[in-house]
């Protein structure tokens, strides 16, 4: 009896925060299903009624990382969620709720975690599953200790933020948009972002669920996760979890502030919201450049 309390309290706790985990699907509250459920499902996996009209299409939140994080494991935090929702994000159809209280935003942000935290343990379990270690039908109570162990260890690594990533500061130092312009070459930006700075026209990029993607406008456009030259600079350094903006590792502290320097310099937004239609005929190359 004793063993299979442990193990309870091994797959059903995080280390760190002490949420709870659930070995069945989570039940989002209703504000969840009033306001998000049509893009982002019932369930939390992306599969809304209205997710087939819209472009990109929603976060998954069972299975896909979610963007905008600002850790430096890329892992989004409860602020990170709650600064999504009141938002939104640019360029796609995830609008801002600021019209909700501090309350809804807050049960919304549990039901975000919740979905995200099922959707780990899922991932673990149904690879056991797949190799034959694990029988769903007897519960999580039928896990080794070592598998147990694991499970803590692979939800934690899923869905805990480590600590927060910090924009280089170096006082003697004036950043050179210039030096920034040659980096943006030398380091391959213009193979997606284009010699002329306006994104993907043309290049065969894919997204989740294989879906055609877009690298971003960086003069028209604003930017989905943050504009200020420490979001870019994050960006550039962690990259955007679960799309093809890569980390950019080997820079150092000093290129990683001209290269900012540079991408604020050319950006100023200003260009037309586009339509859902619109967003995917631009990602496949039928939209003309705005100019």
């Amino acid at each position: 009896m004793w063993r299979h309390f442990i193990l309870l309290l091994l797959v059903t706790c995080t280390v760190n925060s002490g949420r709870a985990q659930t070995s069945s699907a989570p039940d989002p509250s209703r504000i969840y299903l009033s306001f998000c459920a049509s893009c982002h499902g019932t369930n939390g996996d992306g599969l809304g009624k209205a997710a087939r009209f819209l472009f990109p299409k929603p976060r998954a939140f069972l299975s896909s990382p979610l963007q905008y994080a600002t850790a430096e494991n890329r892992i989004a935090s409860p602020d990170n969620i709650r600064k999504t929702i009141l938002e939104g994000v640019p360029n796609s159809a995830m609008t801002g709720w600021s019209t909700l209280t501090n309350a809804q935003i807050d049960t919304l942000v549990n039901d975000v975690l919740q979905f995200r935290h099922y959707g780990a343990q899922k991932r673990y379990l149904d690879l056991l599953v797949t190799g034959g270690e694990f029988n769903q039908r007897t519960g999580l109570e039928s896990l080794t200790q070592l598998q147990a162990r694991e499970l803590s260890s692979y939800i934690q690594k899923e869905t805990e933020p480590n600590y927060e990533w910090q924009p280089p500061i170096i006082p003697a130092f004036s950043p050179s948009a210039e030096r920034g312009k040659a980096l943006y070459r030398s380091q391959n930006c213009h193979k997606c972002h284009g010699e002329d700075y306006r994104g993907s026209y043309g290049i065969d990029l894919s997204g989740e669920y294989g879906f055609p993607a877009f690298a971003s406008d960086l003069i028209e456009e604003p930017f989905k996760y943050g504009g200020q030259k420490t979001d870019i600079m994050r960006i550039i350094r962690l990259g955007i979890y679960g799309s093809k903006m890569p980390a950019s590792t080997t820079l150092t502290s000093e290129e990683l502030l001209d290269l900012a320097e540079f991408i604020t310099l050319i950006n100023s937004p200003g260009q037309p919201k586009l339509t859902n239609a619109e967003r995917y005929q631009r990602a496949i190359g039928n939209l003309p450049k705005r100019r």
